[in-house]
């Protein structure tokens, strides 16, 4: 039975209704010499999606481990998610990691930062650390692994 076109599946069919589905919103921001660095705003970050128009070298840097924790309800350790991020611009585009957060280097591969002009790169953010008032020292921490970049389809 297949569903009309002004229902949803979890009303057709009630066993998905406990699903959550992820919603990507597209972050747009723009990065100049006269700007850099920008700081992309955790909604930005956790949208999925960054389509940058670096027009200058710049960089476009996260936001601190604190502000990422606070922005996720029930954070724990292990927790991840992944943004996918475009360089729409004419110039290399490098991405500067806020307080808290660390590239994870893998052997003597080094994660590169940079994204050059009509390419993206994927990014997993791992947290690895949830500040807590009941742990001594606890501090809120995040790793970031950066996958190869891909050349931009040319039209």
């Amino acid at each position: 039975m297949a569903a009309a076109n002004d229902t949803t599946v979890s009303q057709t069919y009630p066993r998905f209704q406990s699903l959550t589905y992820p919603n990507t919103t597209v972050g747009l921001p723009v990065v100049t010499t006269a700007t850099t660095p920008v700081t992309m705003t955790v909604a930005q970050l956790l949208g999925g999606l960054l389509a940058v128009d670096c027009q200058d070298a710049g960089t476009l840097t996260t936001p601190t481990a604190a502000l990422i924790n606070a922005a996720i309800p029930g954070v724990a350790v292990g927790c991840s998610f992944e943004v996918d991020v475009i360089n729409y611009g004419d110039t290399t585009l490098t991405i500067g990691l806020g307080t808290g957060v660390t590239k994870v280097t893998i052997a003597t591969v080094a994660a590169v930062m940079t994204i050059v002009t009509l390419a993206s790169k994927r990014f997993r953010f791992v947290c690895t650390g949830v500040a807590s008032e009941a742990v001594v020292g606890s501090t809120d921490t995040w790793n970031v692994y950066a996958f190869g970049s891909t050349a931009a389809a040319v039209a």
